[in-house]
């Protein structure tokens, strides 16, 4: 699935994510995978017959007590490493002690400390986590960014703010409240209110990928994509929970939590700042959709959360039962009547028919209907089951567009896809032979499309560096909702702003250089870059770790906006 295993990555309702893909990781075992027991068969042949090929020594007490001094010793060496500056790498992201006494780099600490010391380190800290450490408090660099225009400053009046510093005694809370104040407020822009009260339809599109776009399989994304705007360097950073903190991502901009899945295990906070929360202050009927149940993340709690007005998913509507994952034709003709009438409506809809599998032996029903129109493809048969499921979302998108034009809305509403990550479970050598980019160079498995589509805005291409992190800020700059840009990760892709893409592995991309952390290597985008630029890069996103990190822990919103 992308990530290495971690007891702290397993986090909150673990257990059931496992256990629904023990089905498919079983599929995917091949008989030579099974050599790795020969050693282990070879060792309990060697116990069985254990006269003949091992010599006991029985040691005598003082023989004991040296041996276990030089356990003692060579483990305390192994811990003066950490602190001494010639073994450490000037380039990596956190320091190796940090690595050690809080391995949520997993890539990294992995890399650093080999599996058996890692995995110690790993259940030590799920018994005992360490608490964060206080962030220091940088004064932004404004000199980065150029003036703003004459009519572009965003006022926002922090004077209930600094009381409420200057009162609060809790030494974390007042520690998060100087870092968010200090950000860079991002002014307003040309794009600012384009899209001014009207309506929104926010979709996360299952498995979304640059090769479900096809003009003759799939027109209907295809209109989107080349009549809308069509951002070409867009990443989705994948998370522990892969969907789940994706969505968490987009609608948040927070940087999900290391130790649990974020979603399940924080779906009981505050989030005022959030897109729901963004458009409710707007009057909008805010609501989300969903053809799948509560099975993997707990929506129906976390959306109302943050502020959706309800949360529909298979148990609401009338989602019909079929081989494999549901129809988005079928979550299109429900969800639509539930909202399409209302003055303004902001809707958030999830999809599903595109998901897993993709291999011959998961059965799926959308598949057996599409295949004639997939199956003379030239791709491995996983991509030629992935388009086939893809057509199936495109009718619901076409379902979609004909609706909305049927009811006059087609102008006055904004339509908005992305991914939550790209096909799981398919070799990305499969997915490259059908990319129009090499998948296989850098971050580019995890570059995916990111659509904002209304009639009657000119088609455009947007090459800019961007990520999920800014999809919440873009969006209310767009719609020139009221917000304060200084609470998100992510920044308006519209602004001057630098944008980071962050990894859960430390890594990041920005316009300028990528960071690939588990190499401690860098690599340079522009010329004008050097060492002092990357170790700025590396505070600034150690910083987004602590502090979304101890935002969700301490609840933060919930003292930031007490009434």
């Amino acid at each position: 699935m992308g990530n290495y295993m971690s007891l702290n990555k397993a986090g909150e309702g673990g257990l059931g994510r496992v256990i629904d893909q023990i089905g498919p990781f079983l599929s995917f075992i091949k008989p030579i995978y099974l050599l790795v027991y020969i050693p282990f068969i070879v060792l309990i042949i060697i116990f069985i017959v254990k006269k003949k090929f091992l010599i006991y020594q029985k040691y005598t007490f003082k023989k004991i007590c040296v041996m276990l001094g030089v356990t003692i010793f060579l483990h305390l060496f192994s811990l003066s490493t950490l602190y001494i500056n010639a073994l450490q790498n000037p380039n990596q992201i956190q320091a190796n002690k940090t690595l050690y006494y809080k391995p949520l780099l997993l890539e990294l600490s992995l890399k650093e400390f080999g599996t058996v010391r890692f995995f110690w380190r790993d259940f030590v800290y799920m018994l005992n986590p360490k608490e964060d450490e206080l962030v220091t408090i940088e004064q932004p660099e404004e000199e980065e960014l150029p003036p703003p225009a004459p009519d572009y400053t965003r006022y926002i009046d922090d004077s209930e703010w600094l009381e409420m510093i200057a009162n609060e005694k809790n030494s974390v809370i007042k520690n998060l409240h100087e870092f968010y104040i200090s950000q860079n407020i991002t002014p307003k822009n040309e794009m600012t209110g384009i899209f001014k009260d009207k309506n929104l339809i926010l979709i996360m599109v299952e498995a979304f990928d640059m090769i479900a776009i096809n003009k003759d399989l799939t027109p209907t994304l295809y209109k989107l994509a080349n009549e809308g705007w069509y951002f070409d360097t867009f990443y989705v950073p994948p998370y522990s929970c892969t969907t789940g903190e994706s969505e968490f991502i987009a609608l948040t901009s927070i940087v999900p939590s290391s130790t649990v899945c974020t979603p399940n295990a924080y779906k009981n906070n505050r989030y005022d700042t959030s897109i729901f929360a963004l458009f409710n202050k707007s009057d909008y009927y805010s609501t989300s959709y969903h053809n799948y149940s509560d099975k993997f993340y707990e929506r129906t709690v976390l959306h109302k959360s943050m502020g959706s007005i309800k949360f529909y998913n298979n148990d609401d509507l009338k989602i019909k039962r079929i081989w494999g994952w549901p129809s988005d034709l079928n979550l299109m003709q429900e969800a639509l009547p539930l909202f399409i009438d209302q003055d303004k409506f902001f809707s958030f809809i999830i999809t599903s028919t595109t998901h897993f599998p993709y291999d011959e032996k998961g059965h799926c029903g959308v598949v057996i209907t599409h295949w004639d129109k997939v199956k003379n493809l030239p791709y491995n048969v996983k991509v030629k089951r992935y388009m086939a499921k893809a057509i199936e979302l495109d009718l619901g998108l076409k379902y979609l567009l004909d609706t909305l034009e049927e009811k006059g809305k087609l102008d006055d509403t904004v339509i908005v896809l992305f991914g939550d990550h790209h096909p799981l479970n398919m070799e990305r050598s499969y997915l490259n032979a059908a990319s129009s980019i090499n998948r296989l160079e850098d971050f580019n498995s995890h570059r995916l499309p990111f659509i904002i589509y209304n009639s009657e805005t000119e088609p455009q291409v947007y090459s800019q560096v961007a990520s999920t992190f800014d999809i919440l800020p873009t969006i209310a700059n767009l719609f020139d909702l009221d917000y304060d840009p200084r609470y998100y990760a992510g920044k308006d892709i519209f602004s001057e702003e630098e944008r980071i893409v962050i990894f859960t592995t430390g890594s990041w991309i920005t316009d300028k250089a990528m960071y690939f952390s588990s190499k401690g290597k860098y690599k340079k985008l522009v010329d004008d870059v050097n060492e002092e630029y990357y170790a700025r890069i590396n505070k600034k996103v150690n910083n987004y770790f602590a502090v979304s990190n101890q935002t969700l822990k301490k609840n933060y919103f919930k003292y930031r906006f007490p009434n």
